[in-house]
């Protein structure tokens, strides 16, 4: 896992779960209360002859309320929030095609508006606002072909209202995003430091924990198989005492990047110690990840460290296990562990399953 993709993972564990909270939260409000309000509107004027209006109102009511139903069966899909949008634009031009009751139907666009920016994201409801003004305009200027009859006076009072009113709104939106994305930025700065090993740049103990493995439980169909390799440098206590700690960590740094230069670009190295490293092979089988740390152990050993006067030769241990399920998880960690330690018990630099 390179940088980048460290970066992704952690701005996806810190925003997603309450952004996506807050996106539910606002649609199941909306729509029951705007699903509400239109079914009420549309028993309202049954007594009328508006049979269109109240086709339009109800069709409104039932395709929120379905939309906000199904939401609720599968929370995490984008789609609901779209086509609450659409079914705002198509309220919105019905109220303007058929003029609402005695062609007041102009006074409820507005509240309908900031629906449609707040439930669509930003950008896409730039899009959605002007297609639905677009075709608004074009009805209001072609009024001899729709249903009501507006004055110029309230058409040309309405379209101002309606263009001062879609810019305060997206000026609102726009500096609540970038205040938003300011704050993310800065926590993510901090979530990163807070994740990542100072001296190697590789991902923590903590990351680990909190993160790599608390998503691979909420979906292990991403990751099981999942393989763990426990890597420890053979004799590094010795190279800190010959040579010093300084070139102990340059050792470090120098064994962290042969192994991420020798892993795939799914797959995690992380720094869990001293001396001590995991590596991570997600859908890898346990001979697979044997295959895999076995290339690792041989660029390691293929790589002394070389700087300066110094030229060490340079080996690790491995320790594999597999988890084939989330269930196995811990118990693989621990097994993997234990064959470190039957690695540095046969003799070091060796693979052990």
């Amino acid at each position: 896992m390179d940088s980048a993709s460290l970066r992704q993972l952690l701005r996806n564990a810190q925003q997603d779960e309450a952004e996506a909270k807050r996106r539910r939260l606002t649609l199941y409000f909306i729509s029951y209360v705007g699903g509400s309000i239109m079914a009420f509107m549309a028993w309202l004027n049954m007594g009328t002859n508006s049979t269109l209006l109240v086709l339009t109102l109800a069709v409104s009511a039932a395709v929120i309320y379905a939309n906000v139903a199904l939401s609720h069966m599968f929370p995490r899909a984008d789609i609901f929030y779209y086509t609450a949008g659409l079914a705002v634009a198509f309220t919105i031009n019905g109220l303007v095609y058929t003029g609402g009751l005695n062609n007041t139907g102009l006074y409820f666009i507005f509240p309908l508006l900031f629906v449609q920016i707040v439930v669509v994201r930003f950008k896409p409801a730039m899009a959605y606002v002007a297609v639905t003004i677009g075709v608004a305009i074009v009805m209001l200027y072609n009024q001899d072909k729709i249903m009501a009859q507006y004055t110029d006076v309230h058409v040309s009072r309405f379209l101002i209202a309606t263009f001062c009113f879609i810019c305060v709104a997206f000026i609102g939106e726009h500096f609540w995003h970038q205040s938003r994305k300011e704050m993310l930025r800065e926590n993510l700065e901090r979530m990163r430091q807070a994740n990542t090993d100072p001296l190697t740049k590789l991902p923590n103990r903590r990351f680990l924990e909190t993160v790599f493995f608390e998503r691979a439980m909420q979906d292990p169909a991403a990751s099981f198989p999942l393989s763990a390799v426990v890597v420890d440098i053979d004799h590094f206590k010795v190279i800190n005492d010959t040579y010093g700690h300084d070139i102990g960590d340059e050792v470090l740094i120098h064994i962290s990047r042969l192994m991420k230069d020798a892993i795939r670009a799914t797959d995690v190295v992380a720094r869990t110690g001293g001396e001590e490293f995991l590596v991570l092979f997600p859908h890898a089988t346990l001979s697979q990840a044997v295959k895999l740390a076995e290339k690792v152990r041989s660029v390691i050993e293929a790589n002394p460290f070389v700087e300066g006067d110094v030229n060490h030769k340079l080996t690790a241990s491995f320790g594999v296990a597999t988890a084939l399920t989330d269930t196995t998880l811990h118990a693989c960690l621990k097994q993997a562990d234990d064959n470190l330690y039957k690695a540095k018990s046969a003799g070091r630099n060796r693979v052990v399953e």
